[in-house]
């Protein structure tokens, strides 16, 4: 048995002003009208479990509007345990989160992303299509994103990275303009390739398991047809310090970096088809859902424990067969939140053994779960 949530309360969220979602384990269906809170309170309970806002980096936008402060209060059963995890965040833009666990402060954010609040959580929203069908970038932050959940290591390497290609950057354009020699570049190629050869390192044995996982779910989802994840190196774990010296030049001109984890993609292959490019709509929603369903399998597998599956809208452009298998994979989750503004989507039996969560206006109307589609 893994954790899961079995309240959550929202203050000054999105457009909520004070409100309690009480949650079971297994399957729940949050539903309601468009724009009356559904997606919100998704997005609240995986602000509450990671830290941070899945759907926006800007994360003043969390806030109500008028309000000058969020807070969200989650309590969280743990390993099955009778007993529960009290997790508490505030924040207010311009100010630094204040995170406790059972009263206690968390000590980092990337400490806690890493399951600091005794569970995970693996989302879906409309837009994050963008994995498949978006820049390598959306992949490349996919792929982090899924690592340094599990490893604050992963996700400290991530941080610093970024930070000294920046820095490395700099650098190159103040070569390019004279102001500096290129022999300075050396502390920062040794800087920027041991950050790098981390998350090369952490990457490459990720994808292999997360490609098994996916060629699973797709086949599920969409049928026998080969699947494939095949990652694109600008250049590999075993030559990366080498193509970065050879790019000097090449470098100094741009001035930017053009060899390193930064760079890189991983194609998402149906049929030995890249669906990025070539793909219907269909297929890339598909292949999202696939690599959600595998980035459950996968921190399963690093953890033991299932994350707390959020998902948003998931059943609307789905045909019947797709939402029956759905339904099913969701029921038998620990636990799975699902929005959706028809109930019709599921079927009686499955309603039965599902908690219904009816929201409107921002406010829960009513939690109840006989499955009754009023």
């Amino acid at each position: 048995m893994s954790a899961h949530l079995r309240a959550l309360r929202l203050v000054n969220f999105r457009n909520y002003v004070d409100a309690t979602a009480l949650l079971a384990p297994g399957l729940n269906v949050v539903v309601g009208e468009n724009a009356q809170g559904k997606t919100n309170l998704l997005e609240a309970i995986a602000f509450n479990v990671t830290g941070s806002s899945p759907r926006t980096p800007k994360e003043n936008e969390v806030v109500r509007w008028g309000a000058d402060f969020t807070r969200t209060e989650a309590r969280i059963a743990v390993d099955g345990s009778a007993g529960e995890r009290a997790v508490a965040i505030g924040y207010a833009p311009g100010q630094k989160k204040r995170i406790t666990v059972d009263g206690v402060p968390a000590p980092s954010l990337t400490n806690y992303a890493a399951g600091g609040a005794g569970a995970r959580v693996v989302t879906f929203f409309p837009d994050d299509i963008r994995v498949v069908k978006g820049a390598p970038s959306d992949r490349r932050e996919f792929l982090d994103g899924l690592l340094s959940s599990l490893r604050p290591a992963y996700a400290r390497a991530v941080g610093e990275y970024a930070r000294a290609v920046q820095q490395r950057n700099q650098l190159l354009r103040r070569i390019r303009d004279g102001f500096s020699s290129e022999r300075t570049l050396a502390t920062w190629d040794r800087k920027v390739v041991e950050l790098g050869k981390t998350i090369l390192a952490g990457r490459e044995a990720a994808l292999p398991i997360l490609e098994e996982h996916f060629k699973d779910a797709l086949r599920a989802l969409y049928g026998p047809e080969k699947a494939a994840l095949r990652y694109a190196h600008s250049g590999t774990l075993e030559a990366y310090s080498e193509a970065l010296t050879e790019a000097h030049s090449a470098d100094v001109e741009r001035g930017t970096t053009s060899v390193g984890p930064h760079r890189d993609d991983f194609e998402v292959l149906l049929g030995g088809v890249n669906l990025t490019t070539f793909g219907s709509q269909g297929q890339q929603r598909i292949a999202t859902l696939a690599l959600e369903f595998a980035a459950r399998d996968y921190v399963r597998g690093a953890v033991g424990e299932d994350p707390i599956l959020l998902f948003d809208d998931v059943m609307s452009e789905l045909d019947e067969r797709r939402r029956e298998y759905l339904a099913g994979y969701f029921l038998e989750s620990t636990q799975a939140v699902i929005s959706t503004t028809n109930l019709e989507y599921f079927d009686e039996e499955i309603l039965r053994r599902t908690r219904i969560i009816r929201i409107s206006g921002g406010s829960i109307l009513e939690t109840a779960t006989d499955g009754a589609r009023r």
